[in-house]
């Protein structure tokens, strides 16, 4: 409970600083980010497994087509690290919960929108993520926590994405993410809506 109300209160901290800078200057804006990550885990389905993928967003607009963005996310069950060992069993409910910081670059294009604001985006970037809790159950929904050990909990990410603006400060965007190491290690997908406060 408290990791939550802390990292709550560190993302209202940023997204109040990134308004404030936008304030002062155009080029900036800021956005809150609330969606879902699907990962496999274990098994073969892309989607067996769903958690949050939430937090803040800032951009830098650096030219007419060009802007980067950096978030700070609270992100669950993402496939991102491999336990070191784990036992072989059928898996019920499993959380893993990460810090993710991407950083990406935007290219803004203008499909319907264009004489107004650029409407779609596709962005190329990576990721930091580190392991701060988990918990996994069984089918039976016996606790197997205890049962699996994390000796690395931090990792790097390729990402990629699309976003599409609906209107100048509400978007859907879809990414990516692939494990740098990708030894047994799939992709996670993630859909998100996002609300720019400028």
């Amino acid at each position: 409970m408290r990791k939550t109300i802390l990292f709550l209160a560190i993302n209202i901290y940023i997204l109040l600083i990134f308004n404030e800078i936008y304030a002062q200057k155009s080029r900036f804006n800021a956005g809150i980010i609330a969606g879902l990550n699907f990962s496999e885990l274990e098994g073969d389905g892309i989607t067996d497994y769903f958690g949050l993928n939430t937090g803040v967003l800032g951009t830098f607009r650096f030219s007419k087509h060009g802007q980067v963005g950096m978030e700070f996310l609270f992100s669950q069950n993402g496939e991102y690290i491999l336990p070191e060992s784990y036992p072989l069993l059928q898996y019920g409910k499993v959380r893993l919960n990460h810090i993710k910081i991407p950083l990406h670059i935007d290219w803004l294009i203008g499909v319907f929108q264009r004489d107004r604001f650029y409407d779609w985006n596709l962005n190329l970037g990576v990721a930091y993520t580190r392991l701060i809790g988990y918990r996994a159950e069984d089918i039976q929904q016996s606790d197997v926590s205890n049962q699996i050990v994390y000796r690395d909990k931090d990792a790097y990410l390729l990402q990629a994405g699309t976003t599409y603006h609906f209107t100048k400060k509400v978007g859907l965007n879809l990414k990516a993410s692939l494990p740098i190491r990708v030894d047994g290690l799939s992709w996670t997908l993630a859909a998100r809506m996002i609300y720019m406060i400028g």
